[in-house]
């Protein structure tokens, strides 16, 4: 019986430790977590678009080169 009831007061211990827990403690732990989650998404999204923005120029820059060579090649003919 003495082992029996140790095993009952570790059980409601461990269930007092883990509502405890789940009540106080993980909302703390959650909350910078979820905010890192976001900060990282945006950052992302925002890398996504800098790398498109970096095509588009790089297609007018090319465009730009073009032109100017051709204009050369009329200035020299």
């Amino acid at each position: 019986m003495h082992i029996n009831l140790t095993l009952l007061v570790q059980m409601l211990a461990f269930a007092a430790l883990v509502w405890f827990t789940m009540k106080f403690v993980w909302p703390m732990i959650l909350g910078p977590m979820q905010e890192r989650e976001r900060r990282i998404a945006q950052g992302l999204a925002a890398a996504g678009k800098g790398e498109e923005e970096l095509k588009q120029a790089r297609a007018g820059a090319e465009a730009i080169l073009r032109e100017a060579r051709e204009r050369a090649g009329v200035i020299l003919d």
